[in-house]
This record gives structure tokens, sequence and C-alpha cells, in this order.
């Protein structure tokens, strides 16, 4: 039973790194950050251009991280804020509630893989 909990944490591990690292290269290759500034401007960030930036490298440093499997009781809290963020900024404001509980379960998976890893 060990083994299979080492398996299932480990696909939990690879999945939540891809939930970043993902889109973070879709923001930096296709999206463009100017339209991921846009974006946050629309929503209310000021200096929007600086944080589309930190986003994104944020997205693909935490991503390619939590797939090495580096320091994770710190690599997984950067992803933790920002799945709460998106819940509280973009799918409640539209009521949006299957989209923010999943953001909050997102977040609370990033928690849970820091907390494991102390």
């Amino acid at each position: 039973m060990k083994k299979n909990k080492e398996t299932f944490v480990s696909i939990n591990r690879i999945t939540l790194g891809l939930v970043m690292l993902i889109p973070g290269l879709l923001a930096l290759f296709s999206t463009g950050p100017t339209n991921v500034a846009s974006f946050l401007s629309s929503i209310g960030f000021p200096i929007s251009i600086f944080f589309a930036w930190i986003l994104i490298a944020s997205e693909i440093l935490c991503g390619m991280a939590i797939l090495a499997n580096y320091k994770l009781e710190y690599t997984a809290l950067p992803p933790t804020l920002i799945m709460i963020l998106a819940a509280l900024l973009v799918s409640l404001p539209i009521s949006e509630w299957p989209s923010f509980l999943m953001h909050i379960v997102i977040a609370t998976n990033y928690l849970l893989l820091a907390a494991m890893n102390k």
C-alpha cells in the first residue's frame, strides 16, 4: 500500500507541476506577455507588464521545480498564491463557482505538497 501512496503522490506532483508549467509556457510563447499584461490591467493590477512577467516567470520556474521535486516546501507556495488570486480576482467576480472551487482545490493541493515535504 505504501508503494501505491508514493505513486499517487508522484502523479499528483507531476500534474501540479504541469498545471503551472504549461500555462506559463503558453503565456510566454503563444499569448504573449503584452496580452497577459492587458488581462491583468483589466482586472485592476497596477504596473501590469511587471506583474505579467512575474506571473509568467513564477509559473515556468515553479512548474519546473515541482516537476524536478526541488524544495517543494518553498516552490509549491507561489502557485498556491497564484491559484488563490485567480479564484478571487477572476472566477469569483463573474460568479463562476465551478472555476472558483477548482482554483481553491488546486491551491490546497499545492499547500499539501508543501506540507508533505517539510
